[in-house]
């Protein structure tokens, strides 16, 4: 079988349907190759071989799996820093360093020079699967590798939740710093509160204005460096098709990240940004506080992140990292799989969280 190669630019429907006869026919030359014969004959050699019956299993298994295995982004936006045994987990700030000022005898003195530093505590992170011996004997394919497999994957999402949560209320951290709503009218250029980016009505989409005001955003803030637009894989359909009229829902045909789309994950890269999807970002996060400590009474309907560079962001500190134990567990006639992890998840500069907000805040 050749491996099929898309064309460039617009696929007609003519060349569809070639395919699919090319295709078809090759299919039927290679089934009238291979007698039914040679193909029991090929099953035997497999079921006799030591491990034979594993391979024949694992490719009656593939239709089975209804999803692919979730995968963390969170140390993708995230500084990651491996803890030395018995280290504490101190993160250093700016610095702030006035000049100079007038001291009692009227003369010029140094100032003080500061800068805080922040303990993060970390907290484990667990999975505890079990598979009953029976259950092993009875399936073919190899069920302890799928059921260790899982147990990972939950893991990852567990670690990716508290992220998303952390990001969600540092993101509102906004009260008596610049402006509250938005990026406009604020007073100080490297002011260091968090944003939220809304430019006009978007009709429940992410706007080319809205990116663009954002990327601009991380520039007033003395912001530099690779940006990351974070969203639920939902919103991609958001940046094929821009909302430019928000009645009639007019938009326009963005074929430079098409193609990029298709890959799992990851959705390329629009106006500088790298594209971020996770399914621990709602599609729509409704009646969000605009400001986490309460001191402002109005809410945001956020439909996704712009984050700055991960220096910037925070950092996600390793005590142990994803470790898997197993046992034989004769009270529960199974085998045991203990998957935790000790971590600790830190924002550095909230000013390098921004919301996308449909509507500005109520």
């Amino acid at each position: 079988m050749n491996e099929l190669q898309l064309p460039k630019g617009y696929v007609s429907r003519a060349w569809i349907e070639r395919e699919y006869m090319e295709g078809k026919k090759q299919s039927e030359q290679l089934r009238a190759s291979v007698t039914r014969d040679q193909i029991e004959a090929r099953l035997t050699t497999l079921s006799s071989a030591p491990g034979g019956m594993n391979v024949v299993a694992k490719e009656l298994r593939s239709p089975l799996l209804r999803e692919m295995l979730y995968e963390g982004r969170d140390r993708n936006l995230a500084v990651t820093y491996k803890l030395s045994q018995g280290e504490s987990a101190e993160f250093w700030s700016d610095v702030a360093v006035p000049a100079a000022a007038i001291g009692v005898d009227g003369l010029p003195a140094q100032v003080e020079v500061k800068s805080d530093y922040v303990r993060v505590d970390t907290r484990l992170y667990t999975a505890n699967p079990y598979v009953r011996w029976n259950q092993s004997s009875l399936t073919k394919f190899d069920i302890l590798n799928s059921v260790q497999q899982r147990a990972k994957a939950s893991m990852m999402l567990q670690e990716a939740a508290a992220w998303f949560r952390l990001v969600r209320y540092a993101s509102g951290l906004r009260s008596g710093q610049g402006t509250t709503a938005g990026l406009e009218g604020t007073s100080a250029s490297s002011q260091n509160a968090a944003t939220s980016v809304y430019a006009g009505v978007t009709g429940g989409r992410i706007s080319i204005q809205q990116l663009a005001n954002g990327v601009a955003g991380f520039g007033a803030r003395l912001v530099e460096g690779a940006k990351k637009l974070w969203i639920n894989p939902a919103r991609q359909a958001d940046l094929l098709l821009f909302n430019i009229g928000a009645a009639a829902g007019l938009g326009f045909f963005a074929p430079n990240i098409q193609e990029a789309l298709l890959k799992k994950g990851y959705a390329g890269d629009i106006l500088g940004m790298e594209v971020v999807t996770d399914i621990v970002v709602p599609y729509l996060d409704s009646a969000v506080a605009s400001d986490s400590l309460g001191a402002v009474a109005t809410t945001e309907n956020v439909m996704g992140y712009i984050l700055g560079p991960a220096e910037y962001v925070g950092v996600i500190a390793i005590r142990t990292d994803l470790t898997v134990e197993t046992m034989k567990d004769a009270n529960r006639f199974a085998d045991v799989f203990a998957l935790w992890a000790d971590l600790g998840m830190y924002i550095r500069w909230v000013k390098a969280c921004q919301r996308l907000t449909d509507g500005a805040p109520a």
